[in-house]
């Protein structure tokens, strides 16, 4: 998988990609979309001919940042794509500090690459947050802690 991080003005195929597997997701042109190509051969990616195999969006909330819409494509769920986008995007993690909203049964998975989900959250991220419970959402709030990241 290579990850190529979309300029603004070239995102239709992924404005695709989200509309098929996740109907729901709402895209801004604020948001930073990084995508995972499965490359067909061994070169740069081509959206004509390469398949989007995962994308995430950091969405910005004034000094922060949200990490939304991680999609991987049906076909190459269970591969390990999902952590390879992760640790491919970890490095745009520390740029601000992030947050994401998990569905409880991810927060292990998003545990793995240094979110944790206790400490003190900024009232921009937390008032968010609220709106998807009010709305009846099962979410968990979670920040990203670079120190808590262990590798063995």
């Amino acid at each position: 998988m290579i990850l190529t991080w979309l300029d603004p003005s070239s995102r239709a195929e992924v404005y695709r990609f989200y509309r098929q597997f996740m109907p729901y997701a709402r895209l801004t042109k604020k948001e930073l979309i990084a995508v995972g190509y499965q490359l067909t051969t061994h070169r740069k990616p081509s959206m004509a001919s390469d398949t989007i195999a995962a994308a995430v969006r950091l969405r910005p909330i004034g000094p922060y940042q949200l990490l939304t819409g991680m999609l991987v494509h049906p076909d190459y769920r269970q591969q390990g794509l999902g952590h390879s986008l992760m640790q491919a995007i970890d490095q745009s993690l520390q740029t601000k500090p992030s947050f994401l909203f998990s569905l409880p049964e991810l927060t292990h998975f998003y545990a793995q690459h240094g979110f944790v989900e206790h400490g003190v959250m900024p009232a921009e991220i937390t008032q968010l947050y609220q709106g998807y419970l009010n709305q009846g959402k099962q979410l968990v709030l979670m920040r990203y802690e670079l120190q808590t990241l262990t590798k063995s």
